[in-house]
């Protein structure tokens, strides 16, 4: 009498885990085609190190499927001769040109979109991506900001 028991208990209990485990809904960014990322633009992580009233904010979507990078970047006292894209490993350093968003830009606003590789696109999610605004007096970068994905929230 105890086995059969014991083996009825045993079965309820699998189908109610069977329960659980099948209404739970996996959810989280690597889901979503869309994946939201930002920089906070200053000259606090340029590399060489410049000081400066600049500062800024960027704003980026990344489509998983299309590849493609649409950006948005606002910045404020600085006269850029470029707003590009690096990247660079470990992510405070200097690293090599990936794109330029735009040259000599007018106004505060640089807007657009950029088409990524698999390559690209790993550098991206791991946050070795920044934007960096040169200028005459800073060739290398007078403001920078790192590209890090948002946070998720449920």
């Amino acid at each position: 009498m105890k086995k059969p028991m014991k083996r009825f208990l045993l079965l309820i209990a699998g189908v109610v885990m069977l329960g659980f485990v099948s209404s739970c809904k996996e959810e989280g960014p690597h889901k979503d085609d869309i994946v939201k990322f930002s920089a906070v633009i200053n000259s606090s992580a340029t590399v060489p190190k410049a000081t400066s009233a600049g500062q800024g904010t960027g704003v980026f979507e990344y489509n998983k499927t299309t590849m493609e990078l649409k950006y948005n970047i606002n910045y404020q006292n600085v006269t850029p001769t470029s707003v590009n894209i690096h990247t660079a490993s470990p992510s405070w350093e200097a690293g090599p040109l990936l794109f330029t968003l735009a040259n000599k830009p007018a106004g505060n606003q640089v807007q657009g979109t950029q088409k990524l590789n698999t390559e690209q696109q790993t550098q991206l999610i791991l946050g070795m991506m920044y934007v960096n605004i040169p200028t005459e007096n800073n060739i290398y970068g007078e403001v920078r900001g790192q590209i890090l994905a948002d946070k998720f929230e449920e």
